[in-house]
């Protein structure tokens, strides 16, 4: 498998609301992803996306979120691994594990998405699907991410990058 993030995101103007509806969508997907495989993503992500919304340009974007971060999935592990001070993976619950993910592979894979947004975004979201301890952790994790990414990269760009040793 692939972990080739450079692939353009879908040519569609969107605004904030239809962002943050896509990386609901997304979140959703990544958490059937975990449980089901890349059989969910393969055969029934389209039809999942389609049943929830019925604006393309949520439907492109959520698609594509979902798939890019799934693949990049291996590289968020190894932050989110390395980053928990010795806490299994597994023993995180999958909505926060799909949270992380998403949310490392914005602000580390080279997205346009800025990383005020992307961290608050992430927040929100484990406030909305999971509990208010979880988005202290997701917020802790990500911020210590986000902040060894931009020394890797020297303070500057948005590139793919591994996590530090």
């Amino acid at each position: 498998m692939t972990q080739s993030t450079n692939e353009p995101e879908p040519m569609v103007e969107t605004d904030n609301r239809q962002k943050a509806q896509a990386r609901r969508l997304a979140l959703q997907a990544l958490y059937q992803a975990d449980a089901q495989g890349d059989d969910f993503l393969d055969g029934s992500l389209i039809d999942f996306v389609t049943q929830s919304t019925t604006d393309i340009s949520v439907r492109l974007l959520a698609i594509s979120m979902a798939k890019h971060a799934w693949r990049y999935r291996s590289i968020s592990d190894d932050w989110i691994s390395r980053l928990m001070n010795q806490w299994s993976l597994s023993r995180l619950a999958a909505v926060d594990r799909s949270i992380l993910r998403l949310g490392i592979w914005e602000l580390t894979a080279g997205t346009d998405t800025p990383p005020r947004v992307a961290l608050d975004e992430a927040i929100n979201m484990a406030r909305e699907f999971s509990t208010a301890e979880s988005s202290k952790f997701i917020n802790g994790v990500l911020d210590a991410a986000y902040k060894q990414h931009r020394l890797t990269l020297g303070g500057e760009g948005k590139t793919a990058a591994k996590p530090e040793p």
